[in-house]
């Protein structure tokens, strides 16, 4: 089957954010994003603005020893774009191995909204916090 263009932009922007080609990145994104973090940790809420929201992604590099990701499907819909990920994380004496959901609204060949949320969300927390 082939690729529909929201496949397309998904993997895209995978490959941008896995190379950490920040400049491919800002173009993928609407200056206006907005992106959502399930949970009740200090990672959790609603980040506004593509600067903000790069921010808050970089650092979750930069606080954890290790973290990292493999895309293991796209599902493209008539609305949304959902990329299923598996994470694995280190920080300090903590662990993290969990799958992922994120899922993406696409306008105009650029990612407005996101919505980033764990399959275990308590493992996530508890990764997370002081």
């Amino acid at each position: 089957m082939p690729e529909s263009p929201n496949e397309r932009f998904a993997r895209n922007l995978w490959d941008a954010v896995s190379k950490g080609d920040v400049e491919r990145v800002e173009r993928l994104c609407s200056p206006d994003l907005v992106w959502h973090t399930s949970g009740r940790g200090p990672r959790a809420g609603t980040q506004r603005g593509r600067d903000n929201v790069l921010d808050h992604l970089a650092r979750i590099g930069e606080d954890a020893e290790r973290f990292a990701s493999k895309l293991e499907d796209v599902m493209v819909g008539e609305r949304y774009t959902a990329l299923v990920y598996h994470v694995t994380g280190s920080r300090t004496d903590r662990r993290l191995e969990t799958d992922w959901i994120l899922l993406l609204q696409i306008e105009d060949e650029r990612l407005t909204e996101a919505w980033s949320i764990p399959r275990d969300q308590h493992a996530v927390d508890e990764f997370w916090s002081a």
